[in-house]
């Protein structure tokens, strides 16, 4: 099956880990269905985020105002002890639909990894119920919203970008606010190449006439803390230089960079067991049982970056 080149966020920072786990990842996942479902696979802090991110899709897809507190509390729960309950039940049954990194790795699971799973989810959605940005967006009203987790794309050169973009919508003094919601406490490592793409869309789409009518907002929900900035066409320029470097890394290794076609042995593994350890692709690079275990310390923190959102390609 073709399919031509593309660039995101998410692939550049599959590229920069590794380059064995971006071929399984781009490549050998179209034609392989096995290594389709590995690459499916979620992990307890990144299914935490993908189930805030679907709870405020559905309900910003669904009011056009705030509810009380008790139905707020009540929705929370349901979440948590219906959909994440059912989730995790499923995963454990080996569920093509879902399936957590954990189970398919028999790796122990502490009553505290779940509660802090659940904890992020509960206080993400109480961060994002009590945000100052909710408010603005729903008193604006519904007619002046941009998108809301659209996937979208645009081009930079030849190489079509692609982004989901969290929600955006025009503000009272006719700004275009794009807000990406991030249930990490830890500001990512492309971050600022995110919001900058979200400004280079609003610019190829016309919401703006200059960067400056733009603003961006990182909105941690589990802190709570917003961060919300203006943008500049030095930004934009730099988003732009720094993915054409990065597609062009990528093409460099390829068998043909016109037709998109790549092959295992050009794109090496890494040796490094904090990465190994926690990668959906770990049984086909080391087979044996007990491979690519580092210590303790080594494995902790793994797997603590933001799920959904950002600069991303469609599955």
């Amino acid at each position: 099956m073709d399919v031509p080149f593309s660039w995101s966020a998410s692939r550049h920072d599959t590229f920069a880990s590794c380059r064995r786990r971006y071929y399984y990842s781009y490549y050998a996942a179209r034609e392989d269905d096995e290594i389709k479902r590995l690459k499916k696979l979620s992990a307890l802090p990144l299914w935490a985020g993908s189930v805030v991110h679907d709870t405020i899709e559905w309900f910003l897809k669904k009011h056009d105002s705030l509810p009380p507190p008790k139905e707020q509390d009540a929705l929370i729960r349901r979440v948590v002890h219906t959909g994440m309950a059912s989730d995790w039940r499923e995963s454990e049954m080996g569920s093509l639909r879902f399936r957590l990194f954990e189970h398919e790795y028999d790796e122990p699971v502490e009553q505290e990894d779940k509660r802090i799973a659940v904890n992020t989810v509960m206080r993400s959605l109480r961060g994002f119920f009590r945000s100052d940005t909710l408010r603005e967006a729903l008193t604006v009203g519904r007619d002046r919203w941009l998108a809301l987790e659209d996937l979208v794309s645009f081009h930079v050169d030849d190489v079509e970008v692609f982004l989901r973009m969290d929600l955006a919508f025009r503000d009272a003094d006719g700004r275009a606010v794009i807000v990406d919601w991030k249930t990490g406490r830890r500001q990512g490592r492309f971050n600022e190449i995110q919001v900058a793409g979200y400004a280079l869309y609003a610019t190829e789409r016309g919401w703006v006439s200059s960067p400056e009518e733009i603003a961006t907002e990182l909105n941690y929900l589990a802190i709570p803390r917003a961060t919300r900035r203006s943008v500049t066409q030095k930004g934009i320029d730099h988003a732009r230089s720094f993915i054409r470097k990065s597609a062009g890394s990528m093409k460099a290794l390829l068998v043909d960079p016109i037709e998109n076609v790549a092959r295992l042995e050009d794109f090496p593994m890494v040796d490094r067991p904090r990465i190994c350890r926690r990668c959906n692709f770990r049984k086909l690079c080391f087979p044996r049982a007990g491979d690519a275990r580092p210590s303790k310390e080594a494995a902790a923190g793994a797997g603590e970056e933001d799920a959904a959102g950002g600069l991303e390609e469609p599955s």
